[in-house]
């Protein structure tokens, strides 16, 4: 999660395409201005030094960027995603659960159809959940999401609480 300094928000986002390991760049509204996904070669038993190897030496040094919270996942679970006919749109979900209930409550977001990737976080969240949407004009896909996350994710017992970001503009590579 990336905060550029206030008018240096493209600045950043141009650094961060040049960056060989970042596999995601959202740009999203809210708190941060940036969501980023990195693609770390795991050769080791821990990838952690390589992201924060790269977090410090090159990310937090560049030019426009005010801060930078890292978020490494302690397990990832997910499927394949459907194939949609039309372009698609992403989501992510911050969740924090009942104490314990994590694991569970990680199988049954994927029981959800939009529901892509479900990551165990320690932190402030618990779960990082992935939704893809297919764009519509009749559903424009911000209220589809905010619908899937109202009416599927907030339901399950075990959801204390959603904090959810709708890039305005994604670069996937």
């Amino acid at each position: 999660m990336v905060k550029a300094k206030t008018g240096m928000e493209k600045n950043a986002l141009n650094q961060l395409e040049q960056l060989p390991e970042i596999r995601e760049i959202h740009v999203i509204t809210g708190q941060y201005d940036l969501l980023i996904c990195l693609d770390t070669k795991e050769t080791d038993l821990d990838p952690r030094r390589k992201v924060l190897d790269l977090v410090v030496e090159r990310i937090d040094k560049m030019g426009g960027i005010a801060r930078v919270d890292t978020i490494i996942p302690v397990d990832s679970q997910g499927h394949r995603p459907p194939t949609f006919e039309r372009p698609v749109r992403k989501a992510f979900v911050f969740i924090q659960s009942k104490p314990g209930k994590e694991k569970d409550l990680m199988h049954k977001l994927l029981e959800i159809p939009e529901v892509i990737q479900v990551h165990l976080l320690l932190g402030r969240a618990d779960l990082l959940a992935e939704l893809e949407v297919e764009k519509s004009f009749i559903q424009p896909s911000p209220r589809h999401i905010a619908d899937i996350v109202e009416e599927k994710v907030e339901r399950l017992k075990e959801v204390l609480n959603t904090t959810t970001y709708v890039p305005i503009e994604s670069t996937i590579r």
